[in-house]
């Protein structure tokens, strides 16, 4: 019988309990120590609910800020720059509300920049217009209300009016023929508002931004030009080898001084991709034409946005450093082995390799530059030269050379692997007087050096350029004369070489991993009847014994 009693007891304080939160826990309050300028993202799920966002100033007076008033489920966000925030959020009834904030970073990258505007006048940006079909999408935050339009040929694509916030799934719009592509932000008073937009192509195009002048030989950027459809490839690998013939070689240069005038480069470039860095390799023979004399020479630079850099610490090897290089107005940080570059006299026909290798340590990636020569001169002969040994400092999960035809590299130049000649170096170009040469490029596939499915005849990657030379091509090879430029692409006939069991290197655990950063995650899940029992249950049971002992031992003991 005191048992039952108990349990009546819990029961009506537990219904008491209950009954409060319903009209006292709907209201909920959250601190927020902004340090950056940062999104505040936050979901609704529930009816009715009201939610206010309050600046709290200096002297612990609040200024409001942003309100909003929803009778279903909302999404939304604002942009809050440095300070002390208060949010509330107000309801009759049961809702749950999440928040994120996400510190915003301005980055310059080609096709994906990060844009924070301080304006109160409407903004106009163009977009990148690559000649192929390409896809937009963009995200916009700001602390007031404004107006987001995509437009082509001064028609409005996709509009946005009166909102804080544009999510990048609900901008997202595909162009055939992307052309006069412009994003407008219309404001209507004094803003301050975060664009990040995204260009998408289909598949690059290796002509965008080709011009008369252009490094010559063979390359492959990772695209198929099949009569009806263009269909990009990848390809990621851990070694690189150009193979070269050349029997006869001059270049003449009459009007620039950046380097002695009869000289030439055959360039192997390279596209590093890793978790989260990119690099461009280079590994170069310098030639001196006239005094039958080359030097080996390398170069790294990184690439994974427009203002990235590299120190003497990030990346290192006894041969080299890294110095600033002011390239056409624009500083970039090279790495080279300018402490070591092996000089050599050669004889014709010279022939041999180029190749680089990438492979994963556990202190970072190795980057190895090599050339095999195999006939200098007359002679065979068979002379392995690893000229540099170079360390990217980190812990990376993945790395590998990668050729890719449907994305640009976040500079906008391309994941191709090129062996050109150019100019002799310091964005020189050379004019070629005399030139009999044969170019191959494979990549490293199961143990044996494969040709790639199709080639170009011109490189884009490098800035050294040269002119008089024709590429004709030739089932798996570029034969290169002096005589007019045809800049083309070629099905390649498949082909395999093993050149003296060189590419015995480590290979890279090539891993497929989709990287997600969350630079700040809050969430908030307001339940009254969730946290009410949390709490009042063991106040119940306290209470229960309480009111049970005053109820009916009393009156037992008394009986």
């Amino acid at each position: 019988m005191h048992i039952i009693k108990l349990v009546i007891v819990i029961l009506i304080l537990l219904s008491l309990g209950n009954h409060v939160s319903l009209y006292s826990q709907c209201n909920n309050t959250y601190i927020l120590n902004i340090t950056s300028p940062s999104a505040f993202i936050f979901n609704i799920e529930g009816e009715n609910v009201n939610i206010s966002i309050l600046r709290i100033c200096n002297n612990s007076c609040q200024k409001l800020i942003y309100m909003n008033y929803t009778k279903n489920n909302l999404t939304s966000g604002l942009l809050l720059i440095q300070g002390k925030y208060k949010v509330v959020v107000k309801s009759a009834s049961q809702f749950n509300f999440h928040y994120y904030i996400i510190k915003l970073k301005c980055i310059q990258k080609a096709l994906c920049p990060s844009f924070l505007f301080s304006t109160n006048e409407s903004v106009l940006i163009p977009i990148p217009d690559l000649e192929t079909p390409e896809a937009l999408k963009a995200f916009v935050v700001s602390n007031v209300s404004l107006s987001f339009e995509i437009i082509q040929c001064n028609k409005i694509i996709k509009e946005y009016e009166n909102t804080t916030i544009v999510f990048s799934k609900d901008s997202y719009v595909y162009f055939k023929n992307p052309k006069n592509i412009f994003i407008k932000i219309c404001v209507y008073k004094d803003s301050l508002f975060y664009l990040s937009y995204k260009v998408i192509p289909c598949f690059i195009n290796p002509y965008l931004k080709l011009s008369s002048l252009s490094s010559e030989g063979i390359a492959s950027y990772g695209i198929l030009n099949e009569t009806k459809a263009t269909k990009p490839y990848l390809i990621k690998t851990t070694s690189i080898l150009g193979k070269f013939n050349i029997s006869c070689i001059l270049a003449y240069n009459y009007s620039q001084n950046l380097v002695p005038p009869c000289s030439a480069s055959l360039q192997l470039n390279v596209v590093l991709k890793t978790c989260r860095q990119v690099y461009w390799l280079q590994n170069v023979l310098e030639f001196l034409t006239l005094k039958h004399e080359f030097k080996l020479a390398d170069g790294i630079l990184n690439i994974t946005c427009i203002d990235s850099t590299l120190s003497n610490s990030s990346i290192t090897s006894p041969n080299g450093y890294v110095t600033i290089v002011n390239q056409s107005g624009k500083i970039e940080y090279y790495y080279g082995n300018y402490y070591c570059q092996p000089e050599l006299k050669y004889c014709l026909p010279l022939c041999g390799y180029l190749v680089t290798n990438v492979s994963l340590e556990k202190c970072g990636i190795l980057i190895s530059f090599a050339v095999i020569f195999v006939k200098n001169g007359s002679s065979m002969c068979y002379k392995e030269i690893v000229y540099d040994n170079v360390l990217i400092h980190g812990k990376f999960k993945f790395a590998y050379i990668l050729v890719c035809g449907k994305h640009y590299t976040p500079i906008g130049s391309y994941y191709d692997a090129e062996l050109v000649f150019g100019g002799g170096g310091n964005g020189e170009i050379t004019k070629f007087c005399k030139l009999n040469a044969t170019l191959w490029l494979f990549y490293l596939k199961n143990n044996t050096y494969v040709t790639f499915p199709n080639y170009f005849t011109f490189g884009e990657d490098t800035a050294e350029k040269v002119v008089n030379i024709a590429v004709n091509f030739c089932k798996y090879y570029a034969k290169l004369t002096t005589g007019k430029e045809n800049f083309r692409c070629y099905r390649a006939c498949s082909y395999s070489i093993d050149p003296f069991h060189y590419h015995n290197i480590p290979s890279s655990r090539n891993s497929s991993t989709k990287s997600i950063t969350v630079i700040t995650i809050s969430s908030h899940v307001s339940n009254p009847n969730y946290y009410t029992y949390e709490i009042l249950i063991p106040i119940a049971l306290i209470l229960s014994f309480i009111l049970y002992y005053l109820l009916f031992r009393k009156n037992d003991s008394g009986s």
